[in-house]
């Protein structure tokens, strides 16, 4: 026999009636006949009893099915000689029959054998032309909804940016009239300080000479005074005779009046009388005023 046929024979014998796929987990019934335990399993349902052989239809009961290790063993060599060829498009992966049904239940595509398995037949089934058809409408109305709110949303995210462009230049223009009037408000700040400043110093070189004269006037004054007083002292200790002989008493009395020192003491008064505080009222504004307009 030719190497060819010993594979054809082998691919034969490894393939379940039922799936048309090599065995997996395969089982014996009484008749004698092998399949996948998944597929006879389906194929007779979970009842207990009898059940007629998918080939010969010979009754074997269920539970007298046996594990066939051997042809295991055999279908797996199979699998590795001969991989399964890729399902053409538009063929049941299992059965390599034509798609033309399609299961609402399962949402999935079915051949004819899958329809009339225990898997399907009781589930509703309509033809891939019917099914792709009322599949289309339903996409149709999902992507009109879909289309509306788009529309909604490209609709909000315009005024979106919109108001971001007007919020922007009002930000823009606010901050430009902060700084405008800052700019102002630091420029006259500048101008009164200065003219403040030179006020200063010109009340300063005006008045300072003048108390300065004033200063030392009161100084010769106050050594005057302290002369007279040590002579006047002096002359308390002397004997009564001699205080009073001579032109003491002449001499003295004008000093009882009041004194000159009176006059420098006004006068220095006067001279540093000024107080910064007095220029208080030259500003036209308060600084706290002026912060709170800013502020508000």
């Amino acid at each position: 026999m030719a190497a060819s046929d010993l594979s054809a024979n082998l691919q034969e014998e490894a393939t379940c009636a039922i799936c048309l796929d090599y065995f997996t987990d395969p089982v014996m019934t009484d008749c004698g006949h092998n399949f996948c335990r998944e597929c006879i399993s389906r194929c007779w349902g979970q009842a207990d009893g009898a059940f007629p052989c998918p080939e010969c239809r010979e009754m074997s009961p269920q539970s007298n099915l046996r594990p066939n290790r051997p042809l295991a063993k055999m279908a797996e060599m199979a699998r590795q000689l001969h991989p399964p060829s890729p399902v053409p498009q538009g063929l049941c992966g299992k059965h390599r029959e034509p798609l033309k049904l399609f299961c609402e239940e399962d949402q999935a595509l079915l051949c004819l054998t899958c329809e009339r398995s225990r898997d399907h037949w009781t589930h509703r089934v309509s033809p891939v032309e019917e099914a792709a058809e009322d599949y289309q409408g339903k996409l149709e109305k999902s992507l009109e909804h879909l289309r509306k709110q788009m529309g909604e949303a490209l609709q909000f995210q315009t005024q979106g940016e919109e108001t971001c462009i007007i919020w922007q230049k009002m930000v823009e223009s606010q901050k430009q009239n902060v700084t405008a009037e800052f700019d102002k408000l630091r420029s006259f700040l500048a101008e009164e300080e200065q003219r403040l400043l030179q006020k200063l110093e010109e009340e300063e070189s005006e008045t300072l000479p003048r108390l300065r004269e004033n200063k030392t006037k009161l100084i010769q004054q106050s050594h005057s005074l302290e002369e007279l007083i040590r002579e006047l002292e002096e002359r308390c200790k002397r004997p009564a005779l001699s205080l009073l002989q001579g032109s003491c008493r002449s001499e003295f009395l004008p000093w009882r009046g009041r004194l000159p020192l009176d006059f420098f003491g006004r006068t220095f008064r006067k001279e540093s009388s000024f107080q910064p505080q007095q220029l208080d009222g030259r500003l036209p504004f308060q600084p706290q005023e002026r912060c709170e307009r800013y502020t508000a």
